[in-house]
């Protein structure tokens, strides 16, 4: 009896488990409780209709077309030389702060999850250089002889770099030195002449013009003259000079204290001399005492 009831209670707990099955020998699929979505791992698509334009001398405006994505895109990576330099979240960039020089860019989309799309197609601007120098300041004009000037002026500064000056004499371009100096020649004695300076850069952008500074030429020698110069003498009764000369080296037509007396100038023009004749010239300086020093070196002029 015992035996009889064991098998009949097996088999009780087989029908059990039995009806527990779906009559295939397969459990019945669960109610979904617990299972865990797929990740998003498909990016936008890559921005399109990629555009710059260069936003004065400093900036650039930069725009494409949206992306898709199957979520959804939420902004964009925008590289600037390969490197990044935003992340907006519409399809427009404003780049700021450029200085002279040419520039690459590309975008890339992204979305929510991280996936990013394929860089753009790549787009390059420059941005011109359109500042011109400073103008340049402190122009002075000295005569050098009848028939020369001599100008200088303090350096003008660039955004880029000054790469010279233009001279103009009464309004007429004569020289590009790039130095702030210049030595005008072949003037005509007697003449004022008026001068302005410019600055200039690579990309030909020019300041505007100096003040404008006037220099007159002093009237040429007379014919049949020699200009002489000598160094002044350091004493305290200083009087004077005197200036000797003759045709012959070291033979003087004044005697010893009866040269011209030129006075306290380092300087003199000896005129009326005869063409054809080779003149030696000689200096003393006397003082308020009447003593007199020995004659100065010996100097010739040859009168054509």
């Amino acid at each position: 009896m015992s035996r009889m009831k064991a098998l009949l209670l097996l088999l009780a707990v087989t029908t059990v488990v039995l009806t527990g099955c779906n009559g295939v020998g397969e459990a019945e699929p669960g109610n979904g409780v617990g299972t865990t979505p797929s990740a998003d791992t498909t990016p936008p698509s890559m921005p399109a209709d990629f555009t710059a334009a260069a936003a004065g001398s400093t900036g650039a405006n930069l725009s494409w077309s949206a992306s898709t994505d199957n979520v959804g895109v939420t902004g964009y990576i925008v590289r600037r030389n390969g490197v990044q330099v935003a992340t907006p979240t519409t399809t427009s960039y404003a780049d700021t702060g450029l200085s002279v020089g040419t520039y690459s860019y590309t975008v890339a989309a992204r979305d929510a999850a991280g996936n990013l799309s394929p860089n753009s197609t790549s787009v390059s601007l420059t941005i011109a250089d359109t500042t011109p120098p400073t103008t340049p300041a402190g122009l002075t004009a000295a005569a050098a002889g009848s028939t020369g000037a001599n100008l200088s002026w303090s350096a003008s500064t660039d955004n880029v770099g000054v790469t010279g000056y233009i001279v103009r004499r009464n309004g007429v371009q004569v020289a590009t030195p790039t130095t702030t100096s210049f030595a005008d020649t072949g003037l005509s004695a007697a003449t004022t002449y008026s001068y302005t300076v410019a600055a200039r850069d690579a990309a030909g952008n020019l300041s505007p013009n100096s003040a404008s500074v006037s220099v007159t030429t002093p009237p040429s020698a007379p014919s049949n003259s020699a200009g002489l110069a000598w160094d002044s003498v350091a004493a305290p009764n200083l009087s004077g000079y005197r200036v000797y000369f003759g045709t012959a080296p070291g033979t003087y037509l004044q005697s010893l204290g009866q040269g011209i007396s030129v006075g306290n100038v380092t300087t003199y023009t000896m005129t009326g001399l005869a063409s054809g004749t080779q003149y030696y010239f000689a200096v003393t300086a006397f003082d308020t005492l009447g003593q007199e020093s020995p004659y100065s070196n010996e100097v010739s002029k040859n009168i054509p």
